[in-house]
């Protein structure tokens, strides 16, 4: 297919996915992948948001303020060198995100304060004099920046009400960034060392109640579905087996049943609620039946 911007024939493996209606005869986008990145990240590292969601919005292509965050964090810890950009498409083109659109776009945080922070350290990334006084001097800027990030997400995951939280979550980022340049190294003997750290890592995570099995239990309810809960209250507390005794029944005749009547239902409950009323209803039949037999 040929690039409608650099006019050349390309593969269509050489052209993104296009969900848009005016690009539905080949589902690819007209514009190919290098002229993309030509177009959004110049020098590879500097970005214009607005080129950015004007080639998401050409292909129909969901702008995920989220998912963008955490695919600049994968690009920036990734092994091998990639961009944001790509590392996002990538990601958008996942399952999950196949059937949204340009119109699902989330476009950034509903926390103002928290959008603030997050452009600081990661579109405009700066070493200062607050960092180094957190973190401490002697780092370089990459590792000064890994060091942001991975606080930034300890932080979103687990609330930090204290000193003493505040450098336990300190210490584990200093281990992930050890273990992070320890498998970049990629040498044989840094396994028992990674292995060590990993073991370290675990047990600060425990004495701050932030594992997984810890983050699910009964101190961190909120950040579970409701799904989960009912699951979790149903095996370890279950509701018990319907009671059948005089009292239900009472209950179940006169106040269900009399709702029901009350809502205008036909159903057991209130056939239930006539027949005991029955014994204490007069009719109008057998009164005129009465006065009858009185007449003769």
């Amino acid at each position: 297919m040929r690039c409608n911007c650099c006019g050349k024939d390309k593969r269509l493996a050489d052209y993104y996915a296009s969900t848009s209606h005016f690009n539905k005869h080949t589902g690819k986008s007209n514009i190919c992948k290098q002229c993309i990145w030509d177009y959004v990240e110049p020098d590879n590292d500097s970005y214009s948001m607005v080129k950015v969601k004007d080639v998401l919005r050409v292909m129909d292509k969901p702008f995920l303020f989220d998912l963008w965050e955490s695919s600049i964090v994968e690009a920036t810890n990734s092994k091998q060198a990639s961009s944001y950009f790509r590392t996002y498409m990538k990601n958008v083109a996942l399952p999950n995100y196949t059937s949204f659109t340009w119109a699902d776009s989330i476009h950034e945080l509903e926390n103002k304060e928290h959008a603030e922070r997050y452009y600081d350290i990661l579109d405009d990334f700066e070493v200062t004099t607050d960092i180094t006084d957190f973190w401490g001097t002697g780092f370089e800027e990459d590792e000064y920046r890994f060091l942001e990030n991975d606080k930034k997400k300890l932080e979103a995951s687990f609330e930090c009400p204290d000193y003493g939280m505040e450098m336990i979550m300190k210490d584990i980022s200093f281990i992930n960034l050890e273990i992070n340049q320890l498998r970049q190294d990629k040498k044989g003997n840094n396994q028992k060392t990674i292995t060590n750290l990993i073991e370290t890592r675990s047990k600060l995570m425990n004495d701050a109640n932030m594992k997984p099995i810890q983050s699910t239990g009964a101190e961190s309810n909120d950040q579970v579905t409701f799904g989960t809960l009912i699951r979790k209250w149903e095996n370890e507390r279950p509701v018990p087996k319907p009671l059948d005794d005089e009292m239900k029944e009472y209950i179940d005749t006169y106040m269900i049943g009399h709702l029901a009547k009350m809502q205008g239902l036909n159903n057991e409950a209130t056939k239930k609620y006539d027949e005991a009323l029955s014994e204490y209803t007069v009719k109008f039949e057998d009164i005129n039946k009465d006065e009858e037999y009185m007449d003769d």
